[in-house]
């Protein structure tokens, strides 16, 4: 599918990089701005989670504002506190298993040690994603949602 939608394409400039990976947690409400994806925060990119996390980010926050008066600032500071709260339940797990994943990663001697592991255990790399967060559900399906 994406052959025929690329085909003919062409180069208009030159490649842009996506800048700096920079993991952690910033301001998830500030000066009456709410923040979603990496804005608010970004997990190493050694569990691929940057667009699911922008998404559901996303939701969070429009699942806490439908709740609220926008017209009335301790509301929507109240709503702030809501959403940093189910953000960080949400992700914070995700961050600090991305940063030991890449932490582990640059060191070949720890890398070499859990090499074998994972290939004698393969069902840890579930266990792994599970701690990590990345199975959990945080925006109900559309069936549920019904």
């Amino acid at each position: 599918a994406l052959r025929d939608v690329l085909d003919g394409a062409t180069l208009a400039g030159s490649w842009l990089g996506a800048g700096p990976v920079r993991p952690g947690i910033r301001a998830h409400h500030k000066d009456g701005i709410f923040r979603v994806g990496n804005a608010v925060g970004e997990v190493h990119p050694a569990i691929a989670e940057g667009i699911s996390m922008a998404m559901q980010s996303s939701w969070l926050l429009a699942s806490e504002l439908t709740r609220e008066n926008l017209r009335d600032q301790s509301a929507l500071d109240e709503a702030g506190r809501r959403y940093r709260a189910s953000w960080l339940s949400a992700f914070g797990s995700r961050l600090r298993s991305a940063a030991l994943i890449a932490h582990l990663s640059m060191r070949p001697k720890a890398a070499g040690a859990i090499l074998p592991i994972v290939r004698r255990f393969p069902k840890i790399l579930t266990w792994g994603a599970t701690l990590a967060g990345k199975n959990m559900q945080i925006v109900p399906s559309v069936a549920a949602a019904s």
